[in-house]
């Protein structure tokens, strides 16, 4: 992508996705988002992922969070998804960070990703770094 395009990044962003972003596991809102974006395959992230209800919160730490890349070609998109997870404003409840990401065949890549800084609460530590394992254990059985 050049940067002659006004919507378009100069360079491409991956971004790990672990919660309610995974395409497989996004709500109508957050699915508008990402339906269409490049998929790059699934990778895990250094950090502790939380069970916060409606949805999950990664932090630093030495844990291991599994997800997805997606590849955001779009500056506007990158602004979207960035309102999506609440950051920035005088109360952010996620920031974009960069980080490494490590590919399902060991390659390590630079990847964004948003870390929650808001409070725990009482969230619970989800065992296992996988949000879409948890979500599966918790639905009701019928």
């Amino acid at each position: 992508m050049t940067t002659s395009d006004p919507h378009g990044l100069a360079t491409p962003i991956l971004l790990f996705v672990y919660g309610t972003l995974r395409p497989s596991l996004a709500s109508a809102a957050a699915h508008a988002l990402v339906h269409d974006l490049e998929r790059a395959g699934s990778a895990t992230m250094r950090g502790v992922l939380y069970d916060l209800g409606p949805y999950p919160a990664m932090t630093r730490g030495d844990g291991v969070v599994h997800g997805e890349l997606l590849c955001v070609h779009d500056a506007a998109r990158l602004r979207a998804l960035d309102a999506y997870e609440e950051c920035g404003g005088p109360a952010p409840l996620f920031e974009r960070v960069e980080g490494i990401a490590r590919r399902a065949d060991g390659v390590e890549v630079a990847a964004a990703a948003y870390l929650y800084v808001g409070p725990i609460g009482d969230g619970v530590v989800i065992a296992g770094g996988d949000y879409a394992v948890a979500a599966r254990a918790r639905r009701p059985t019928s």
